[in-house]
């Protein structure tokens, strides 16, 4: 069961140089070395910032526990901070409900998504969880334009309770999807009757990929 561990931040203006450096040459090769593997990087083009989201992947909870709390971690987060501002983390685990639990999740290159973040009402837990796996999955599986790559489960940090993860090979995909009847349909219901503080945004994959950020 692959665990996300995410970091959303925006970079200092003058330090953007030396910020592209240190991540490259530094900050990826030493964190992959510490287990972590990273497996996306994005740019936030709608919705709530901070800017960019770097994504890595752990195997369990353990493995993840184990890298955060090293020293060696520790120093390069605080030389990343050194070149950034507004930081915030994040650990998700997989509901189980969209992906399998053996699955490792992979990196997927030249992408957008629409990740979505909510509450879900505690009185509505389980009829949330009948809507998701009797309306709401099978309508998104209809539609041949979007991936449903899962739902997480906020574990540590993060602004929600759960991201559901939509991916699109472009942006008028995402326009597709937000105009079509079936997703509108359950959103909607989704939004009034089961969930609150919902909001969603736009990630646009990074350019330079193997710089990831």
């Amino acid at each position: 069961m692959s665990m996300l561990f995410t970091q959303n931040y925006d970079v200092i203006e003058e330090e953007e140089d030396e910020y592209a450096s240190f991540v490259a040459d530094v900050y990826i090769p030493r964190t992959e070395e510490l287990g972590l593997r990273n497996v996306g990087g994005f740019y936030v083009e709608m919705g709530f910032g901070p800017r960019i989201i770097a994504v890595h992947a752990a195997e369990d909870l353990e493995e993840l526990s184990r890298t955060l709390v090293s020293r060696e971690f520790r120093d390069l987060t605080f030389g990343l901070k050194s070149l950034v501002y507004n930081y915030r983390n994040t650990v998700f685990e997989p509901t189980g409900r969209t992906q399998p639990q053996q699955e490792t999740y992979k990196i997927q290159k030249n992408v957008w998504k629409l990740n979505q973040y909510y509450d879900v009402k505690p009185e509505l837990k389980l009829a949330y969880k009948e809507h998701i796996l009797k309306e709401h999955l099978p309508a998104m599986r209809e539609i041949d334009y979007v991936q449903v790559i899962g739902g997480w489960n906020v574990v540590l940090g993060g602004v929600s309770e759960i991201m559901a993860e939509l991916t699109f090979k472009n942006p008028q995909d995402i326009g597709r999807l937000m105009n079509n009847d079936n997703f509108r349909k359950v959103t909607t219901k989704l939004r009034r009757k089961y969930v609150r503080n919902y909001a969603s945004r736009v990630l646009r994959c990074t350019e330079r990929f193997g710089d990831l950020f």
